[in-house]
């Protein structure tokens, strides 16, 4: 059998010291399948280019953009370079903060192996003290969270993952286009995971670990708690981007569940006594809400493939 040929991709935003360990990590998984890794650097200031501009891995394929289109924009620029520059079978995403073990791409490239109608997979993603990486747990196509925290089966149906070590066929970016890189960031991985799901099945490989090395381990989204202001524009796009992967994805009912989901946190926020930055946060949801009832960006195809090796 053929081996399966693979680009990593990975997107940065001034982590230079993260980025260089993740580099690293990548270029060195113990299987030869990995022929590219591409690295879009979003517009960074803290000598991203520079250090990237002297590396001489053949391996690597480099873009510098002009300017910062968020994960989202970069995901989408990153796709699109592996659908036209390069003729390999999957394309493996992730943060500049994802530090995979050696064998994580291995791994998943034996479920692929052994479940022929897999279109995508994603990797337990843990932090930086083992534990899982809250913000990053995928969702079962059965069940809920808790089902694929107790469940020990090697590989599990999923229906939506992080772009923490996700990786996906050739086949299904064809069909189904490239990450929305107007949801800028959050969502965007959710949305484009779900997506694919309604084409091909998707797996959890429970045994292809990878570090998630963020400053901090949070539960996904919880704008009630947070206390770093600076975090806070962020929910914006949380909102709004939410609600147009409920219309698109799922149906009124599943809308509905969003703008209600919505609604509770505002009660939160104004209830509970510890909330902190309480006039921002009522401004982003109804801001965040009032945006995402207009937001419809298209979904972009890539218009050709490579030809030549």
């Amino acid at each position: 059998m053929t081996e399966p040929t693979v680009t990593a991709m990975i997107v940065t935003y001034n982590r230079l010291p993260l980025l260089k360990e993740a580099i690293q990590k990548v270029l060195a998984q113990d299987t030869s399948a990995l022929k590219h890794l591409i690295v879009v650097n979003s517009a960074s200031t803290d000598g991203t280019h520079e250090y990237l501009d002297q590396l001489t891995d053949p391996r690597l394929i480099v873009t510098h953009m002009s300017e910062n289109l968020g994960g989202a924009g970069g995901f989408n620029w990153g796709m699109r370079e592996f659908m036209m520059l390069t003729q390999d079978d999957y394309v493996w995403v992730m943060d500049d903060d994802s530090m995979p073990t050696e064998d994580a791409l291995s791994k998943l490239l034996a479920l692929f192996a052994a479940q022929p109608k897999a279109g995508w997979a994603a990797s337990k993603v843990i932090w930086t003290d083992g534990d899982w990486s809250k913000m990053n747990v995928p969702a079962p196509l059965a069940g809920n969270a808790a089902t694929l925290l107790q469940d020990q089966a090697r590989w599990l149906p999923i229906k939506q993952a992080t772009f923490v070590s996700t990786i996906f066929s050739r086949a299904v970016i064809a069909q189904i286009g490239l990450p929305q890189k107007e949801y800028f960031i959050w969502g965007d991985d959710i949305e484009f995971t779900q997506r694919a799901t309604q084409v091909s099945a998707g797996f959890f490989v429970r045994d292809s670990i990878v570090v998630h090395a963020s400053q901090a381990n949070p539960k996904p989204g919880d704008i009630v708690g947070e206390v770093d202001i600076t975090r806070l524009p962020r929910y914006y796009y949380e909102y709004r981007n939410r609600i147009l992967t409920s219309r698109r994805r799922h149906s009124l009912i599943k809308l509905g569940k969003t703008l209600a989901h919505t609604g509770l946190d505002f009660i939160k926020t104004l209830l509970l006594p510890s909330v902190q930055f309480r006039g921002q946060k009522f401004k982003i949801f109804v801001v965040g809400t009032y945006q995402g009832l207009k937001f419809r960006p298209a979904i972009e195809y890539v218009p050709q493939v490579c030809e030549s090796a």
